[in-house]
């Protein structure tokens, strides 16, 4: 089978440099390994394929490209950009092959029928089956400054690994699944300790991600709705197994579906 051309990509990256985010710099990780495709970052207006993280109100109207399981940032109701109306993102020229989960497709015409999945649930696959190094993980978010502080002064007995988001995003992923329970303020934390599927976590919503204008806690709904579970900030739990294997079975099949639209071009 013949080798694709480099694909240009977009996922959420901070010109800046000045934060990084593990879940959306897995995003060309996940394309290689799953649809046999070398990516560089490009900017949406001149990419081919937009994938992981909150990132739907960043698509311009024109966008003709492949969308892979990436999600809205703002429920409807909101003010977004590009000139999308408050109730609507319009996407009618993208090929939206999958999305993170059934609440970013609200609003979004002909999506009755697509897979839903973060591409973030199969990074376990990228590093494999990890041994349990810790007792506890802590994941905060880029943004968040409060979670680490909060809980190592609790006095938690056991191994503790402060896991940095803005680490090597598979380097993260290990890290992570090394943990027996992880603590996050990342969606990804969350998203990623289902992967391994025998990770009890618990969300923690940050003061930063809090605020509406970032979204508030609208992509945990919706990634919760993806997966069948109950959204429960504050509490330890897991997903049922089997609705986890179910979804990744989906973000599998979008990949495969990705790799091969990009072969018939």
């Amino acid at each position: 089978m013949p080798t694709l051309p480099v694909v240009k990509a977009y996922w959420w990256d901070d010109p800046t440099k000045v934060s990084s985010n593990f879940g959306d710099a897995l995003a060309p990780y996940l394309l290689k390994h799953f649809s046999g495709i070398k990516t560089e970052w490009s900017p949406i207006a001149k990419a081919k394929v937009v994938s992981i993280g909150s990132v739907l109100e960043h698509i311009p109207p024109s966008y003709n490209g492949f969308i892979l399981g990436s999600g809205r940032l703002l429920s409807t109701g909101l003010s977004v950009v590009w000139g999308h109306t408050k109730d609507k993102i319009n996407l009618s020229n993208a090929k939206i092959i999958s999305l993170r989960g059934p609440l970013s497709a609200r609003g979004l015409p002909g999506c009755s029928k697509i897979l839903f999945g973060d591409p973030g649930l199969l990074a376990d696959e990228l590093v494999g089956e990890q041994e349990k190094l810790y007792d506890l993980g802590i994941v905060p978010h880029w943004s968040d400054r409060e979670l680490v502080p909060r809980f190592l002064g609790m006095n938690i007995k056991g191994d503790i690994k402060v896991i940095r988001p803005d680490g090597n995003p598979l380097t993260v992923v290990k890290q992570i699944g090394q943990c027996r329970r992880v603590v996050t303020s990342s969606l990804h934390g969350i998203i990623v300790a289902d992967a391994f599927g025998n990770i009890p976590r618990r969300l923690e919503i940050s003061s930063t991600m809090s605020d509406p204008k970032e979204g508030g806690d609208f992509k945990f709904r919706d990634y919760h709705a993806s997966i069948g579970m109950a959204y429960e900030p504050g509490k330890m739990g897991k997903p049922d197994r089997w609705a986890v294997e179910d979804v990744k079975y989906a973000v599998f099949d979008a990949f495969k579906i990705l790799e091969k639209e990009l072969r018939r071009q």
